[in-house]
């Protein structure tokens, strides 16, 4: 139960249903996929965001409150990096639950014992995702980079016996399309009747795994035909998170998996606020629309970044029947890897452009494996600029 009155004084431009909160930007695995635009390489389009100045537990609490009460917000979701790693994840968790009507916690799962899954519930924590990349031990292991499958499976074991339902996020990439059925049934076993059915959108460092990791149409549509299948016969609703161009894949062949786009620059954007008060547009995004610790909710909001984000959209797009929903599939992916907002983003242009998984080597670095060094303090936040102008 909310401690704010649900009659606040937002100005109605400025108010948003939910927030993001990224407790921190640290995170014990090492997945090649991670969209954390802080493991960009100096040489990438999103180099340079800054991840020093993570307040202290007073500070980022009343960054909580003031982020609330600014915009009227009702929803919370508390990410990361991994936001357990946090030793006062539970206290801020805690505190989210007294502001809005629900809240939300995506973890990795490695950090989840049975005490903590209590805490969490306890807390009033509505539900929380884990994600599974194969019922495959070895597979899964090796595309989040950490010995951590077990943990997971616990952590959802737990989650659900204290009371807090868990949701499944499934990554769609080339090298585990087809273990897609075996994590739903894992779900099924586990008690799990949600899952986010997540295709790699490759930005920070994950675009130099796009060559070895981005699926193809084809597999994404042999997940979807298992979905409306299995997904309706079990009871597991599914999702899509990342956007899956109409153009590609036509979704009223599916009518029990429920689709989203980009929700930039809409009446329900995915706002991001880090552990410095640096707000961001959503968690593809680098650029820094302003800091909530020096400025106001309302001043931020106004930045145009978001309207014209909403504008552009790449040239094959504009007169599209989708173009105003699906606006492209993800810009952010575009600028990471293409650096342009309004080049077509790389799960579409790969899909046009078969010949380009073998040539994206010579243009980006391709890495077989994660580097360790993933985390690093860049210089000054780089201020969101809006997207050119076609």
């Amino acid at each position: 139960m909310s401690v704010l009155s649900t009659d606040l004084e937002v100005a109605p431009e400025c108010q948003v249903p939910r927030l993001d909160f990224e407790l921190t930007p640290g995170c014990d695995h090492r997945c090649a996929h991670c969209y954390n635009v802080w493991t960009a390489r100096d040489d990438d389009a999103q180099a340079g965001y800054d991840t020093g100045g993570q307040l202290s537990t007073p500070e980022l609490l009343a960054l909580m409150d003031k982020a609330v009460t600014q915009s009227g917000a009702r929803h919370i979701t508390i990410t990361g990096g991994e936001p357990l790693l946090r030793k006062d994840a539970i206290e801020i968790i805690a505190r989210a639950c007294q502001l809005v009507d629900s809240v939300h916690l995506i973890t990795n799962g490695s950090h989840v014992p049975a005490a903590a899954a209590a805490a969490l519930a306890s807390a009033g924590l509505r539900s929380a995702q884990l994600t599974l990349l194969s019922a495959d031990r070895a597979r899964h292991d090796r595309l989040k980079g950490a010995v951590c499958f077990d943990d997971t499976v616990r952590a959802a074991v737990e989650l659900v016996d204290a009371g807090v339902p868990v949701q499944v996020c499934f990554v769609a990439m080339r090298e585990n399309c087809d273990d897609f059925e075996g994590v739903l049934e894992l779900c099924l076993a586990l008690g799990v009747r949600s899952l986010s059915y997540n295709r790699m959108s490759p930005t920070g460092g994950a675009i130099h795994h796009i060559a070895r990791l981005m699926p193809t149409p084809e597999q994404v549509e042999r997940n979807l035909d298992v979905a409306e299948r299995l997904g309706r016969a079990w009871g597991i609703s599914v999702g899509t998170a990342m956007p899956i161009p109409p153009c590609l894949i036509r979704h009223e062949r599916y009518t029990w998996v429920r689709f989203g786009f980009c929700s930039t620059g809409t009446s329900s954007p995915n706002i991001v606020i880090d552990a410095a008060g640096n707000v961001r547009s959503c968690n593809l995004a680098s650029g820094v629309m302003g800091n909530l610790v020096r400025q106001d909710w309302a001043e931020i909001y106004r930045v145009p970044y978001q309207r014209v984000f909403r504008r552009n959209v790449p040239e094959m797009c504009r007169g599209c029947a989708y173009e105003r929903s699906c606006q492209g599939g993800c810009k952010e992916s575009g600028y990471a890897t293409f650096g342009s907002h309004t080049h077509v983003e790389p799960f579409i242009y790969l899909a046009q452009h078969p010949e380009w998984r073998d040539a994206v080597a010579g243009a980006i670095t391709q890495d077989e494996v994660v580097p360790m060094e993933r985390l690093r303090r860049r210089g000054p936040p780089k201020p969101a600029v809006a997207p050119e102008a076609p």
